[in-house]
């Protein structure tokens, strides 16, 4: 993979981003980070009503969280403007590729004793309401992506009130959105085809891009 130079390192829910694509090198179609969650790290449950995303799990170990009801407009907020959600919980495997379409409730979290890799691609990632915008305007910046710092409970706020300027729902808490979990994980395609016809360009070998 032919990454940014210099990527941003962003603090999330326990989890350490390391953005190596955005927009701005993609023309907006993309956005890829690699991260590391920490032991309990990962997102309360939230919605992306512009962003699609891949999850890639090298060593597995992460417990993935999905919906199954389509949120289609902003204004639906399950616990608020809509019923709660019944959210679907799998322990992944190593080496796993899941996709999540936009507007379904989803989450992760590490169940584990030690730190976990995940790997994020998310498409459009556009102007404005990009992924990339979003975490690099909220999150906090990481120095040292082997020692980053505890969250920072501003911060956490911040990823909740500010969500909806980059077209997101984030709840505040697990239970805010979800009135139950059961361990019925839904089939899901994974879009690989699609997934690699994204990435081709920038793949060692590729033609590149000349964003303008």
């Amino acid at each position: 993979m032919i990454t940014d130079k210099n990527p941003a390192l962003i603090l999330g829910g326990g989890e350490t981003f390391a953005f190596v694509k955005t927009g701005k090198t993609t023309c907006g179609q993309y956005a890829m980070a690699e991260a590391v969650v920490a032991a309990g790290g990962g997102p309360p449950p939230h919605i992306h009503h512009h962003a699609n995303e891949w999850f890639y799990f090298p060593n597995g170990g992460i417990t993935l969280m999905h919906g199954s009801t389509l949120y289609q407009e902003m204004k639906d907020i399950p616990g608020v403007t809509a019923p709660q959600e019944s959210l679907h919980l799998e322990t992944v495997k190593p080496g796993s590729v899941y996709y999540s379409p936009k507007q379904y409730v989803h989450g992760f979290v590490n169940n584990s004793t030690e730190p976990r890799k995940l790997t994020f691609v998310w498409t459009p990632d556009e102007d404005k309401v990009g992924i990339s915008n979003y975490f690099l305007a909220v999150g906090q910046k990481v120095l040292d992506r082997a020692n980053p710092p505890a969250v920072n409970p501003e911060n956490r706020a911040r990823y909740v009130s500010e969500g909806p300027k980059y077209e997101i729902n984030q709840s505040a808490h697990f239970w805010e959105y979800v009135d139950s979990v059961d361990y019925n994980f839904p089939k899901m395609e994974s879009h690989l085809d699609e997934l690699q016809a994204l990435l081709a360009p920038d793949i060692e070998g590729g033609k590149g891009r000349n964003c303008k």
